[in-house]
């Protein structure tokens, strides 16, 4: 068979037909995969596993975002080898990215100039690259692969994922007890086994960003009263039962989601954009969980790769550029580390059809200022010592990106991540994070204010301990909102703000609150009297 003939290839078509239609059947069943109707959304939240356990009662409000790249994504034309461009050259001919289309990172690496908005991340230190990340005995089906990347394993026998595990040691009543925020959010698929626990799943999981937003703007509950005194009407309230701790975190999801608010830099017909900017406001809303995962499809570039994998990240660059912009405005960028990954990398000499076929290892990205800096972790394999099937071969294990977020930044019990990582060890990556950074006290952020009188005007004086977001109205005795006066990032200092004689807002005499509402805090008040 000609290689320009596999995308129409039999074996192709069902390896994406059983792909799609292992992740459409976990939707079906209450017990087994968590799925639950909610009118036109299916929603899945009940597989449990010892990962998402752990981290939810970890001492810190940092979240992490998973960012999947569907399909296998390109390493090789996402991070450009500067070191060896001869051959990389050589082995794509066609497909290469020219210097004069790239951004160089150091003198070693780049970025193609279609991820432009990644460049302000890397220079501002909030951007850094795991090289040659893989495993042994790669597999080349995005089915084994997607559940190897999930299991953290190889072992067919494994059902649960890394971070189910880790969750199950925690929550060992979670069916009976769960928590009352959920542990996991899951965007755009039916249900990953990453968070698959023994006996549940610990993911609130939708298969798109319109259904999340709609349990966000609508959360309801399932009624357990007044139904058959039989066994029938008991089986009914069991099924409704498991159901509403669905719909318990779709109200909480609703709560947060109504506490927050839009960044209107969001691409609407980006899919991308509308995933994050979900994430985003949920974040935003204080609804306390730990993990986020998000997906962009397309990247099983066999043919015409150039065109579709340029179209590809560009839409990534630019919604983790807008998302991080979104975090930042409201000072909580600090808080989310995010991470992209692919169940393998490709072939690095590029087939028949301008496209490339599925490879092994491939770089992880991690994005956030909580890095503390750029840079490159891990050697890049070489593009000329390859295996026999004309792949790379892998210098890292992925599973030391896994050990080293549960434990540097999620703050994990080590036991638990040790049953996490199937009792096997993997060494600590240097990424920056550091689980003993300062965890915020909100309600020590702003220590003093008051409303200071002077002979004509009355002025609210504040002191900050960091920057941070804070917004402040002014409202009177009745309750009425007379307005605005900042909403912004505020710096560490001593601030004063004028109340009586503002260019905003203009006060007659009378009695009047400010509220100082600080972000993830609790809101100050006091009273104060224009004459």
């Amino acid at each position: 068979m000609k290689k320009k003939d596999y995308l129409s290839s039999k074996k192709h078509i069902a390896e994406h037909s059983k792909w799609e239609r292992r992740g459409f059947l976990k939707t079906l069943g209450i017990a087994g995969a968590g799925a639950i109707s909610f009118g036109n959304n299916s929603l899945s939240v009940l597989n449990s596993n010892f990962l998402t356990n752990a981290l939810t009662g970890a001492p810190s409000d940092r979240s992490l975002v998973l960012i999947r790249l569907k399909g296998g994504n390109d390493g090789l034309n996402t991070i450009v080898p500067l070191y060896d461009f001869n051959t990389y050259v050589n082995k794509r001919p066609n497909i290469h990215i020219p210097k004069s289309n790239l951004i160089k990172l150091n003198d070693n690496y780049a970025i193609p100039n279609h991820m432009s908005n990644l460049e302000s991340l890397w220079k501002d230190g909030k951007m850094k690259v795991v090289n040659g990340v893989g495993y042994e005995n790669s597999n080349g089906s995005h089915f084994k692969s997607s559940d190897i990347w999930a299991s953290a394993t190889n072992n067919t026998d494994i059902s649960t994922g890394w971070l189910g595990r880790y969750y199950d040691e925690k929550y060992l009543d979670y069916l009976t007890n769960p928590p009352e925020k959920p542990i996991a959010i899951q965007i755009g698929s039916r249900g990953n086994l990453i968070f698959n626990g023994d006996k549940t799943t610990y993911a609130f999981a939708v298969s798109s960003p319109e259904r999340l937003k709609k349990v966000a703007e609508n959360g309801t509950l399932f009624d357990t009263n007044n139904l058959p005194d039989c066994t029938h009407g008991d089986q009914i309230e069991f099924l409704r039962r498991i159901s509403n701790a669905t719909f318990n975190y779709a109200s909480v999801i609703h709560n947060a989601y109504d506490e927050s608010e839009d960044f209107n830099q969001y691409d609407a017909e980006n899919n991308l954009d509308t995933q994050l900017s979900l994430v985003s406001r949920l974040i935003k809303g204080g609804l306390g969980s730990k993990i986020y995962m998000v997906s962009l499809g397309g990247f099983d570039t066999h043919g015409s790769q150039p065109e579709k994998h340029q179209k590809l990240l560009t839409t990534l660059s630019n919604s983790v550029k807008v998302f991080y912009d979104d975090l930042r405005y409201y000072g909580l960028d600090q808080k989310v580390l995010s991470l992209t990954f692919s169940e393998f990398g490709r072939r690095v000499a590029e087939n028949g059809s301008e496209g490339t076929d599925h490879g092994t290892a491939a770089p992880v990205m991690l994005l956030g200022p909580a890095l503390r800096g750029n840079g490159f972790v891990g050697d890049h394999p070489s593009l000329s010592d390859l295996n026999k099937r004309g792949n790379l071969k892998y210098t890292l294990d992925f599973r030391s990106i896994y050990t080293t977020i549960l434990t540097d930044w999620l703050c994990g019990d080590k036991n638990f991540i040790n049953k996490a990582m199937l009792g096997n060890e993997y060494s600590l990556l240097g990424l920056g994070i550091n689980c003993n950074d300062e965890i915020i006290n909100y309600d020590d952020i702003i220590p003093y204010h008051a409303a200071i009188y002077g002979s004509t005007k009355v002025e609210l004086n504040l002191r900050i301990n960091r920057d941070h977001h804070i917004k402040i109205y002014i409202y009177d005795i009745l309750g009425r909102n007379h307005g605005l006066i900042y909403d912004n990032i505020l710096r560490r200092g001593t601030h004063t703000f004028p109340l009586s004689i503002n260019s905003k807002i203009k006060l007659t005499s009378g009695q009047y609150f400010y509220n100082i509402n600080v972000l993830g805090g609790k809101d100050l008040n006091k009273s104060f009297v224009v004459r």
